[in-house]
């Protein structure tokens, strides 16, 4: 089923958005950027590291990293994972002043003498096409998510292989099931998306402990 609208404008933009008025886009994203970080962290250091099986291992590993100098891919994979939080604010602060809703993308306006006199054009967010339209949005989020993510499952399982396996394997499960729910429903790519967000930030817990260790 098809979400609820807001109320419109004269020319089909929402009155309000849909995004709450506090706390601050900048410190919602920020903040919870944090927290998962650290619960991240903290799994990756004590579920795969800081065992004395799995610490002899990992080390002899990270010891071979240090030895090329690439404890610096580690910290540069890390950094580019990090700088994309400010591109992720610019885009949830620019979506609250606009008040336009997922899954809209864009606005296009119909130019034109006559187009002036016309509402702005947005997604079809009704039946069969409404269903197209937000799975093609799914979609999109899983290409959106995808470098990243593969950039980190690959440096972080040279030292952690079977974590790593198990963390990109709920990320995908997870998307999957977010690509389900979000066909039916905006609402719906909430479905699973927890185990694949914490597993996301496991994988950058694990490469934040080899950068650490490789570098020092």
């Amino acid at each position: 089923m098809a979400d609820e609208k807001n109320e419109t404008d004269s020319k089909g933009i929402p009155l309000k958005s849909e995004m709450p008025d506090f706390p601050p886009v900048w410190i919602f994203y920020t903040v919870m950027n944090i927290v998962f970080g650290c619960v991240g962290f903290a799994i990756a250091w004590f579920a795969a590291y800081a065992r004395e099986a799995k610490i002899t291992k990992a080390d002899a590993q990270i010891l071979l990293i240090k030895q090329f100098d690439l404890g610096w891919l580690y910290l540069g994979v890390f950094v580019l994972r990090t700088l994309q939080l400010p591109l992720s604010v610019a885009l949830g602060q620019a979506r609250k002043d606009s008040k336009i809703a997922l899954p809209d993308q864009h606005v296009y306006k119909v130019m034109g003498a006559e187009g002036s006199k016309l509402g702005y054009v947005l997604m079809e967010t009704e039946g069969a096409l409404g269903d197209f339209n937000r799975a093609q949005r799914a979609l999109m989020n899983y290409h959106e998510n995808f470098p990243t993510i593969v950039l980190q499952y690959l440096v972080a399982s040279f030292v952690f292989p079977f974590e790593s396996f198990i963390c990109i394997s709920l990320w995908a499960v997870s998307r999957c099931m977010g690509a389900a729910g979000y066909k039916g429903s905006v609402k719906g790519r909430m479905n699973g998306m927890l185990p694949g967000i914490v597993s996301m930030f496991v994988l950058q817990g694990m490469i934040i402990i080899v950068a650490l260790k490789a570098l020092k």
